[in-house]
């Protein structure tokens, strides 16, 4: 069902030329200074990536890429709909239908977003190679999330025990405006203190996850923390395992 209804979507999004057309509030176009000029609604004219900009509800003005850094409307149906198939682990499914959702709003902001899923996804079924396709070709459309691709690069980089590279960038991304993605850097930076046997240095940053991050929120981040963290310290035969296991 949830199948049918992304496919849906996608048509009625695609149909006639090609438009994709955002009629809501938050739409606003990033000039190349860094300034935003905000809009009632936005097109995607053609498949170059140029934009019909209405501004004021009057009449829409012709953009032509390359000359803004990036549009941005709020989060479509189709994305949301990604986001829970992969929160629900049905990898097939998003990656059966994220190209379409990528190319419907690749440049309305949230080509990084859609980037990060599916690229995720492939490394789920264990597709390694699929998933560096996909962040090349998602890269020219950052926006606002650029730590979307930065998780599925980090997990590539992770599997080839690129330990030294992965600390720099996981310096950037505890420090994302995203918990979910600070929570994520925090795990796996303790993932790699395990590998490297440092197991002490592992149950710190899993606690940094447990308690810097709202439980209702980010459970599933939590929990993996949680779990690991217990698992080392009974590894350790450490006697304070009782009280992590007692953290909600």
């Amino acid at each position: 069902m949830m199948k049918k209804s992304i496919l849906i979507a996608i048509l009625m999004g695609l149909v006639g030329a090609g438009l994709v057309q955002a009629q809501q509030q938050n739409c606003y176009l990033v000039k190349p200074d860094g300034s935003r000029q905000k809009a009632v609604a936005i097109q995607v004219a053609n498949p170059q990536g140029d934009l019909m900009v209405n501004v004021d509800g009057r009449g829409a003005v012709n953009i032509k890429r390359g000359t803004y850094r990036y549009a941005m409307i709020p989060k479509p149906q189709e994305v949301q709909q990604l986001e829970q198939l992969f929160e629900e682990e049905k990898y097939q499914d998003v990656v059966k239908n994220a190209p379409a959702v990528f190319e419907a709003y690749k440049f309305l902001g949230w080509g990084d977003v859609i980037g990060g899923l599916e690229a995720e996804s492939q490394l789920a079924l264990k597709k390694t190679d699929d998933a560096r396709k996909v962040l090349a070709k998602a890269v020219p459309f950052v926006a606002e999330r650029p730590d979307a691709l930065m998780r599925a690069n980090l997990l590539i980089m992770l599997e080839n025990k690129e330990y030294d590279k992965i600390d720099a960038e996981l310096n950037k991304l505890v420090l994302s405006k995203e918990d979910a993605y600070a929570a994520f850097a925090f795990n796996m930076r303790g993932q790699i203190y395990a590998l490297q046997g440092q197991k002490k240095q592992a149950v710190l940053e899993y606690l940094k996850t447990m308690l810097l991050f709202d439980g209702r929120k980010l459970r599933k981040e939590r929990a993996e923390a949680k779990k690991q963290a217990v698992a080392i310290m009974k590894e350790l035969n450490d006697p304070r395992v009782s009280k992590i296991e007692a953290i909600d």
